[in-house]
């Protein structure tokens, strides 16, 4: 998996992030990093197809460094969700779900978790994916979303703005060899169920 020269990339990456750098060390980026990732992103093939975020950082509207400090794949997303592995300094990171849903995917999420057998299913489908070391995210309100009763016995779900699970992992010796490969598929395995639940009962945006 990846080489311990790409954390030796990232952290130099940290002291000199601008372009002319990043232009000056592309190969690097580009023999410890990208094809890495590329080689992962093959072997999780049947899991859709996957896309590797580019190293440029859209800065037009935020203040942010050119150059991204982390090295992003997205692997079968599309507008219903699907999965996502990120390598940083911070470590590794595996995700899987729907992170920004519209308006009326949040509607028809609560509206099936407000029914008990969507709401089982989903249950099910977090058991599955906490089973293979995921979490699923904190809630983001506060409080019941407009429509439902303060004493709702899922309260905690319908809650929930991000729909996704995750898992995280320090920089250790594993994520240089294959286990590294072993540990990303087992988990994106176990958020399977969890992501078919989504495309069933969520679907895109402006799904009727």
């Amino acid at each position: 998996m990846w080489p311990p020269q790409a954390l030796e990339f990232l952290r130099d990456l940290e002291d000199n992030n601008d372009r002319d750098w990043f232009k000056a060390n592309r190969a690097r980026y580009d023999d410890h990093l990208r094809a890495p990732a590329q080689a992962l992103a093959d072997s999780l093939a049947d899991l859709g197809e996957a896309k590797l975020f580019r190293p440029y950082n859209d800065a037009r509207f935020h203040h942010r460094p050119p150059i991204k400090e982390q090295l992003g794949i997205a692997i079968g997303y599309g507008p219903a969700g699907g999965y996502y592995v990120e390598l940083s300094l911070d470590g590794l990171m595996t995700g899987a779900g729907l992170h920004h849903p519209s308006g009326d995917q949040l509607e028809r999420f609560r509206t099936a978790i407000d029914e008990a057998r969507g709401a089982r299913g989903f249950e099910q489908a977090v058991a599955k994916a906490q089973e293979a070391g995921m979490t699923l995210v904190e809630p983001a309100l506060k409080r019941a979303p407009r429509g439902y009763p303060l004493d709702h016995p899922r309260l905690e779900r319908l809650r929930l703005k991000n729909l996704t699970v995750f898992a995280r992992h320090p920089l250790e010796p594993w994520l240089h060899d294959e286990r590294c490969r072993a540990v990303v598929r087992a988990e994106l395995e176990g958020a399977r169920p969890f992501v078919a639940w989504l495309a069933k009962h969520v679907g895109p945006p402006g799904a009727t």
